[in-house]
């Protein structure tokens, strides 16, 4: 008599399954409830125990990403705050990266931001092809961040007309030269973060600033320009300035004074973290602070913007690189043949062991083991 085909059957259970159990495990549906991000602000909150996922679709073949990460925390504490990271799947890491850097204790609000870029200079790379990203928000490394408000800030750069960045103009390094203030400063509502920003023009603004805390102007930067920000009146100011997706961009600083770098589509390709910010064209932010144990004052912002849009000014394409249409995912068949659905794998699975089972009888009605051989002349 033959065995029982127990383990067999509980085998042939468990791949009739995997219609049920593959859409689970597979990375296109690990995180099919992820909101999505369009250009523009976006209002999160920070996780307190698993990083958050968000998608982040492409709307141009060879378009570059850009996401940025703002939120007031907490004092006293120093370091990474919160890792902003882009990838082609939830869990990779692989296009892009930053992270919040605390430098000091003791401020009750401070501003924090980083910034993300999805720029490769390889035409063909994945993270430049791909219609869908993952933009993931990691879990702040102080508890007291936890569930704090957050903004997420999205812009989607086209490609180049032709993939030609050998061929942009590298610019000078700027240097520093005093700014002269108005005879008469015009009083400014300074915001407390880029939401609430002013923008204004170049000249010379009166602005109210408390210790430990952060007065934000805007002003508009464009390509092959340079910015020259100065303070008078408080030899404690502090000054700093962030691209219009929150990347620092700094050339140079000293107390009460910053330089930006001449905006250029080439910094996206320097390691300097400085210049993560002058990589794009548009509103530059102005943060003016004092340390926490300095008085109140009212001070003299004076913004100068320096040079005129020339050679650098990069030629966006309207199409994709190769000159096709970009694909429209609404109309994608649902079905993809380049694998094969859980269905088929079930069934194939079936059809397999159907013919195991059927072979391990006829092995067995053929040749009996010598064991049953043995019970058989008993």
């Amino acid at each position: 008599m033959d065995r029982p085909l127990g383990p067999l059957i509980r085998l042939l259970a468990a791949l009739l399954a995997l219609p049920v159990l593959v859409p689970a495990l597979l990375p296109a549906t690990a995180h099919a409830d992820a909101p999505t991000l369009t250009p523009g602000s976006h209002a999160i909150t920070l996780p307190t125990d698993a990083p958050a996922t968000f998608r982040l679709e492409r709307t141009a073949t060879g378009s570059t990403l850009h996401v940025g990460l703002w939120y007031v925390g907490a004092g006293d504490s120093v370091g990474e705050g919160v890792r902003l990271t882009i990838g082609t799947t939830p869990a990779d890491t692989g296009c892009g990266s930053g992270a919040v850097f605390r430098p000091t204790i003791g401020e009750p609000a401070p501003l924090l931001t980083t910034t993300a870029s999805t720029w490769t200079d390889e035409a063909e790379h994945p993270c430049g092809t791909v219609e869908e990203l993952f933009v993931t928000v990691g879990v702040p490394s102080d508890p007291l961040d936890g569930g704090r408000a957050a903004t997420l800030v999205v812009e989607e750069e086209p490609p180049l007309s032709a993939y030609a960045f050998d061929l942009l103009r590298e610019p000078a390094d700027p240097a520093w030269e005093p700014v002269d203030p108005g005879p008469s400063a015009e009083p400014v509502a300074a915001g407390a973060t880029p939401a609430d920003a002013p923008v204004v023009e170049p000249g010379s603004h009166e602005v109210r600033v408390r210790p430990g805390r952060q007065a934000v102007v805007g002003i508009p930067v464009d390509w092959d320009q340079s910015l020259r920000a100065q303070v008078d009146g408080s030899t404690e100011a502090t000054v700093t300035i962030l691209g219009p997706v929150l990347g620092e961009d700094v050339a140079s600083s000293a107390p009460g004074q910053a330089q930006s770098w001449v905006t250029s589509y080439l910094h996206r390709n320097s390691f300097d973290p400085t210049r993560a910010g002058a990589s794009l064209a548009g509103v530059r932010y102005v943060l003016v602070g004092l340390p926490p144990d300095a008085t109140p004052a009212t001070v003299t912002l004076t913004l100068a913007v320096d040079g005129s849009p020339g050679d650098g000014v990069p030629d966006y394409a309207v199409a994709s690189p190769s000159g096709s249409p970009v694909p429209d995912r609404s109309t994608d068949p649902a079905d993809d043949d380049s694998a094969p659905t859980p269905i088929w794998i079930g069934a194939g699975a079936l059809v397999v062991l159907v013919a195991v089972a059927l072979g391990v009888r006829r092995h067995r009605g053929r040749r009996p083991t010598r064991r049953g051989a043995r019970a058989r002349g008993r």
